[in-house]
């Protein structure tokens, strides 16, 4: 019995990666883990999120995500449910319900410095309740991020503002920020820092969201892929091990 280790790597223009992150192409059965890491109480792991690419068709690009909750506490957002994204994959439908208009997370091409200002975002909602968000986004510059899925080269663009929320017997504001991680290498987010704050500026929700694995297609769950910035050119290095 013994165990072989396959190191694959190879190098992408240096052109094609210095400049911007552009626009992905998911296809069917493309597949994004997450382990979800609470903040609030220590950093405590309270799910895992699978995120599953189910149908591509021009200007909709429909995932399945689905949750492992490992504790009760404070998970009951955590739920499953079908997401529609447009071809920048921002969300524009959930389970059947259509957002007024894109909710944004990603902008293409991304490039370092990129700049949003004043994006107001206004959610459906039942009937007496409403939510809307006004934020700014910024990009920073390259950097390597290492994840348990690899290491890899990324931009991170933080959006930050406020909400404003409505029910029929209350009216709540506060701020958030969210801050994402991209990378020329895959389509899936390579982590995020999510907090939100209640009215009297104490975080409400403060998470994590960081990538374990994924695969593109048929291929195998990728893990412990390197790269080096993309100023000095790509290296990807997938290692997989087999037992003869």
């Amino acid at each position: 019995m013994r165990k072989i280790s396959l190191l694959v790597s190879f190098s992408l223009p240096l052109a094609c990666l210095a400049q911007s992150i552009e626009r992905p192409t998911p296809h069917p059965g493309d597949e994004c883990r997450h382990d979800i890491i609470d903040n609030l109480h220590g950093r405590e792991k309270i799910a895992e999120r699978r995120i599953i690419v189910t149908s591509v068709v021009p200007g909709r690009v429909t995932m399945s995500v689905t949750h492992r909750v490992l504790v009760t506490r404070e998970t009951a957002d955590l739920t499953n449910k079908t997401i529609v994204y447009d071809e920048d994959l921002n969300a524009i439908e959930q389970d059947g319900i259509k957002f007024a208009q894109p909710y944004p997370r990603r902008i293409y091409p991304l490039q370092p410095e990129t700049r949003r200002e004043n994006v107001e975002i206004e959610f459906p909602g039942q009937t007496g309740t409403s939510r809307t968000e006004k934020q700014d986004a910024r990009a920073g510059t390259w950097e390597t991020r290492t994840v348990p899925a690899g290491s890899f080269p990324v931009l991170t663009l933080v959006w930050k503002g406020w909400y404003n929320s409505r029910s029929p017997l209350w009216r709540w504001s506060g701020r958030m920020q969210r801050d994402i991680a991209f990378s020329p290498a895959t389509w899936c987010e390579i982590s995020s820092t999510e907090q939100v704050y209640a009215p009297n500026a104490s975080p409400w929700t403060h998470r994590d969201f960081i990538l374990t694995s994924f695969k593109q297609g048929t291929d195998e769950p990728k893990h412990e892929i390197d790269a080096t910035l993309p100023e000095q050119g790509l290296i990807l290095a997938p290692r997989s091990e087999s037992e003869d």
